[in-house]
């Protein structure tokens, strides 16, 4: 969707199977990233929300002359940066004895040794250490040590050059240990971030400590976590169904709105106004929370979406096969769970909720102003909904004769007198579901 390293959008080659693949499977999604803008050490994190994947983030450090310099800064020592050619260093690369087509690896002992180089007469200590492995492109960052510099106070005493020699052996040592270090560890770090955000835990956070470009990449990697964080909690007051109208809302660029035919379904507790106003505030929230989140987690079960809590009223949305049928389900377990909840609560004042259920064509849309909207479902089913849950009454579910038709075959129920509701002319014909 947008890049930092230039204006254009340009395509990332093999993005599919080195970066998306990877970071989907919870695989190390690192490496070499070659772009036109130049060559980075880089990662990718998916960026998801609730089990959703939203996109992916590709964070890199270019590996370039101002990335050698930095490294040389940290290590007091020259560095260069090795790959097909020289990517970065901070001597001219024309003195550096390797060209492309050299072995690498050949010339420094693969890594493993140390050697002495000569570049225009002279001494280097060489010790190089892979930036990234596993990659199709491996860079090498080569520290070289001048030993001649290091030595050139001593050079008249024989006995000192022979200690300084010494010393600067175990100093070259314990830089190169040091460097490594400070080089693979903040790498690590982000990689293990990447793992964390994977794995969901959005609280991690990458202790910066550095002003470089590594520096840089952990604190954009910090930022990202916190925006990941911010949505996800603010997720929890949304529906699912809201969040969808959102992306369509980005792709269409305007308002959403559309008939669809769904089954919906309003729950509302018996008697809660007059129990709230002879209970204490917190123990009303305390049960209100209890009823709406056995509610919300049978909604859940029977993949229905909470589309809002109007008080102690919840309304849910049922859409797709079996709509009906699974909604009255619903309906039969909420019951069920409550009636539990009273049995496990027997000192407690005992809850009871009325539901209505109602399967029709019903408009989904955003509504309100500018500054303010909300996605919700409007027209004569959803009022119609609404009037039946008024109806029920404790332990009740009731059903329309249009939705019992769609569920008769599986559902048992008793016809009711006619009801006369507010909006409706005519006398609906109104169904009871049987318990058990």
């Amino acid at each position: 969707m947008a890049r930092t390293d230039v204006k254009e959008p340009v395509p990332v080659l093999d993005a599919d199977s080195r970066w998306v693949r990877p970071a989907l499977e919870n695989r190390f999604a690192t490496g070499v990233l070659i772009a036109s803008s130049g060559i980075y050490n880089a990662a990718m994190v998916p960026a998801d929300a609730g089990g959703t994947v939203f996109g992916f983030v590709l964070a890199g450090s270019r590996i370039d002359h101002e990335f050698a310099r930095s490294l040389r800064d940290v290590t007091q020592n020259e560095v260069a940066i090795l790959g097909d050619d020289v990517l970065g260093s901070t001597l001219p690369p024309a003195k550096l004895p390797w060209r492309a087509g050299n072995t690498w690896w050949t010339m420094l002992g693969q890594g493993k040794e140390r050697r002495i180089i000569e570049i225009e007469g002279e001494h280097y200590l060489a010790a190089a250490l892979p930036l990234v492995s596993g990659a199709e492109v491996q860079p090498l960052a080569v520290v070289l040590q001048s030993r001649d510099r290091a030595l050139a106070p001593y050079r008249r005493i024989q006995l000192g050059l022979l200690l300084l020699g010494l010393a600067a052996a175990m100093a070259g040592i314990l830089a190169s240990a040091m460097l490594a270090r400070s080089v693979t560890a903040p790498v690590a770090k982000l990689v293990e971030g990447t793992e964390q955000v994977a794995a969901g835990n959005f609280e991690f956070r990458i202790d910066v400590h550095t002003g470089d470009e590594i520096g840089d990449l952990a604190r954009s990697f910090n930022g990202m976590i916190q925006g990941l964080r911010e949505r996800r909690d603010r997720q929890k007051f949304v529906s699912q169904s809201t969040v969808e109208m959102i992306q369509a809302r980005l792709v269409m660029k305007g308002a959403v709105g559309m008939r669809k035919l769904l089954t919906v379904l309003f729950s509302d507790m018996r008697g809660f106004t007059a129990m709230s106003e002879q209970m204490p505030p917190e123990d009303v929230v305390k049960i209100l929370s209890a009823c709406l989140g056995l509610q919300t987690q049978r909604v859940k079960k029977y993949d229905g979406d909470v589309d809002k809590f109007v008080g102690d009223c919840v309304v849910a949305l049922f859409s797709g096969d079996d709509d009906a049928l699974r909604a009255v389900r619903c309906a039969t377990e909420i019951h069920q769970a409550i009636d539990d909840y009273n049995a496990s609560h027997a000192g407690e004042q005992p809850i009871a909720v009325g539901i209505g259920i109602v399967t029709g064509e019903v408009v989904l849309g955003s509504i309100g102003g500018q500054d303010r909207l909300d996605f919700t479902v409007i027209g004569s089913n959803v009022n119609l909904c609404s009037r039946l849950c008024s109806l029920a009454g404790p332990g009740e579910t009731l059903l329309p004769e249009s939705t019992y038709q769609i569920v008769q075959d599986q559902v048992a129920a008793d016809l009711l007198d006619p009801q006369y509701v507010k909006g409706f002319t005519q006398a609906v014909a109104v169904y009871r579901v049987k318990s058990g």
